[in-house]
């Protein structure tokens, strides 16, 4: 689903935990279990707050297997550029969401999470956690 209007796009963002999964996106294509695991919050509440974002065009996602992983939409229109450029700002200034890439990046090293590719091969891990973002 492409995203709609300005209006829209940020009405689905706005949202603390929202924000926190968006901000995790930026790394690549995340199973629900792994953003549950490091919010540290339910899985329904996560699902809830995932088909949100999706029912807004912002996230996909694909199943693999049992898991259901998702990443953020491509930047397809100006809305969705925008809000990927403020994403990209502003989540390294906030101290909640740098805290929640350290335990996701933690826990890929652990081997408890990992990034998913695009393909049904799993990413190497922590191949896409060098540099940026946070």
């Amino acid at each position: 689903m492409l995203p709609g209007r300005l209006d829209d796009v940020l009405k689905a963002a706005a949202d603390p935990t929202r924000l926190r999964l968006l901000n995790l996106l930026r790394l690549g294509s995340i199973c629900v279990c792994d953003l549950q695991a490091v919010l540290r919050v339910s899985q329904p509440t996560v699902s809830r707050h995932l088909a949100a974002l999706r029912h807004a065009g912002l996230v996909r996602d694909v199943r693999k297997g049992m898991r259901i992983v998702y990443s953020l939409t491509p930047a397809v229109t100006t809305e969705v550029d925008a809000l990927h450029n403020l994403l990209d700002r502003c989540c390294p200034e906030d101290g909640v969401m740098r805290a929640d890439i350290v335990r996701f990046r933690e826990a890929v090293a652990a081997g408890a999470s990992r990034l998913e590719t695009a393909d049904n091969e799993d990413s190497a891990p922590g191949a896409q956690l060098e540099g940026n973002p946070a």
